[in-house]
């Protein structure tokens, strides 16, 4: 079965000498691509202007700050189209909406689900409360604690640790619940959202619009095919992702000496 595309899935433990995966992602005629994505970071929830959230919060800024001009996005320029150069991009002012709280009243917690994320996102936007659309515009929308995201019917923490989606073909936008489950925890709570962060920046760059580029016999994107690989650039953890031209999950073009050696992360078992 193909999965959802747009989520990131849970990591799971897998046996020891499980072959290095073999894919290739080709690209949709006519797919769009981000090629100077410009990210705004959307912290949603009373959570984020509190003292832990705001601190939290402000290394995410410098994660985006440091990634987006880092070597990961040159890797990206392979995915290139023939009307679009992927190139580095910016991180514009973040925003915090502390004023109403993501989903209704569930259980041990709150649920969102996607649709009321593209009416809440959608409402930011007609009132200025976050950026205007542009061609590049990436929307990151943080959750806080204790709030379960539902996409098509599933959910996360259970069946995702994020996801990436776009209404109307022209806003595109990724969703990061507070990360701290099984199979969606790599150590610190920031390691764990940079990790799955940096996973969905490349897949909303290189598919924002789900039809650019995936690999059509699994129906993956550039960050599903490395999910339980990790590498550490300017301090961060971050996930390796796919690249075509060097047959392996890579952090920096093969002209920059990438390795081609697959870097495994500490898996945590579902």
């Amino acid at each position: 079965m193909i999965p959802p595309r747009g989520i990131v899935p849970l990591v799971k433990s897998k046996a020891a000498g499980v072959a290095a995966p073999s894919a290739q992602l080709v690209y949709q005629s006519g797919g769009t691509v981000l090629g100077a994505v410009e990210v705004v970071p959307i912290y949603w929830g009373a959570y984020w202007s509190g003292t832990e959230g705001a601190a939290l919060s402000a290394e995410i800024n410098g994660f985006f700050d440091f990634i987006l001009t880092s070597s990961l996005m040159d890797m990206l320029a392979e995915y290139s189209t023939p009307t679009t150069t992927i190139g580095r991009g910016v991180r514009l002012p973040s925003v915090q909406i502390a004023d109403s709280e993501p989903g209704d009243a569930a259980s041990g917690g709150r649920q969102v689900t996607d649709s009321q994320i593209q009416t809440a996102l959608q409402s930011w936007i007609a009132n200025g409360t976050v950026p205007a659309v542009t061609s590049n515009t990436l929307y990151f929308i943080y959750l806080p604690p204790n709030v379960t995201a539902i996409d098509q019917s599933i959910q996360s923490c259970q069946d995702f640790c994020g996801y990436h989606n776009q209404i109307n073909m022209n806003i595109f936008y990724a969703v990061q619940p507070y990360a701290t489950c099984s199979g969606c925890s790599f150590g610190t709570i920031l390691d764990s959202i940079t990790k799955i962060s940096s996973h969905e920046l490349c897949e909303s760059i290189t598919d924002p619009a789900l039809n650019a580029w995936v690999d059509p016999t699994t129906g993956e994107e550039i960050g599903d095919i490395c999910n339980d690989t990790t590498a550490r650039l300017g301090g961060y953890l971050i996930q390796l992702e796919w690249s075509n031209s060097q047959n392996a999950c890579a952090l920096k073009p093969a002209s920059a000496g990438a390795s081609s050696a697959r870097s495994q992360c500490d898996d945590r078992q579902v």
